[in-house]
């Protein structure tokens, strides 16, 4: 099948950087309300491939979705995205997916010389400013895990907010290709689905990006510290009496 327009750029770096022709399968947007409800939707009435991962990009979203129902601003100029990977076996760690993902966006990143670090559970951060943002999802069957599905977020050209900076700013230079590092987001996912499995390496690398600055909601930094992420992907917190385990689910 021939790829033809936007698709066509993002498939063509995703060959360069993986050194073959990706199964991906890419749907572009030029403006819609969400990709996760535009992926959602083609799921609906396509069922999945064991051998064709799904993502859909889009230039715009106007109602987007982030953590805890939070508004997603996402404007032009970003890289805003959902993904749905096959996974179909009952051996996948879910419990420890969003850290598989974490790791290769920092790597992926300070490959280029960005100091990124890892907030947890799933925000990519620069210094205290966010840079990528991830919803990370596992789809299952009883024991089966069918496929996992992300909505991504990563500030490239656009403007945002105080607590957000975008990738033009860290290079200071407006001359970035977003089909290029569309591509390295979705090497990046198909690294974290490989390296899954190296449960002990993705722990290790996690608490060597984890920065230890951003406390859970509601717990007050002049009384807690993070101490590190334990061996099922929890973040763990501690005062002077007490060791606290906080689970992403």
């Amino acid at each position: 099948m021939k790829v033809i327009g936007s698709a066509a750029k993002t498939v063509f770096y995703l060959k360069k950087i993986q050194g073959q022709y990706p199964s991906w399968r890419l749907l572009y947007k030029i403006k819609c309300k969400s990709t996760e409800n535009e992926l959602t939707n083609l799921l609906r009435y396509s069922e999945i491939k064991k051998i064709h991962p799904l993502a859909i990009i889009a230039r715009e979203q106007f109602s987007g979705v982030g953590q805890n129902s939070k508004t997603w601003v996402s404007p032009k100029g970003g890289i805003w995205l959902s993904v749905a990977y096959p996974i179909f076996s009952k051996e996948f760690a879910c419990q420890i997916f969003n850290l598989s993902l974490g790791i290769k966006l920092c790597e992926m990143l300070r490959q280029e010389n960005i100091n990124v670090c890892l907030k947890w559970p799933n925000d990519i951060f620069f210094g205290s400013k966010k840079l990528i943002g991830f919803l990370p999802r596992v789809i299952s069957r009883g024991k089966e895990i069918i496929y996992v599905r992300v909505g991504i977020g990563m500030n490239v050209l656009n403007y945002t907010p105080l607590e957000g900076i975008s990738l033009s700013k860290l290079l200071q230079t407006k001359n970035i290709n977003q089909h290029y590092w569309t591509a390295k987001i979705l090497k990046a996912f198909y690294d974290a689905i490989e390296c899954n499995k190296e449960k002990e390496y993705v722990i290790k690398s996690a608490n060597k990006f984890l920065n230890k600055s951003f406390l859970p909601s509601g717990y007050s930094p002049h009384t807690w510290k993070i101490k590190d992420i334990d061996s099922n992907g929890n973040l763990r917190i501690e005062n002077e009496t007490q060791l606290k385990v906080i689970r992403r689910f």
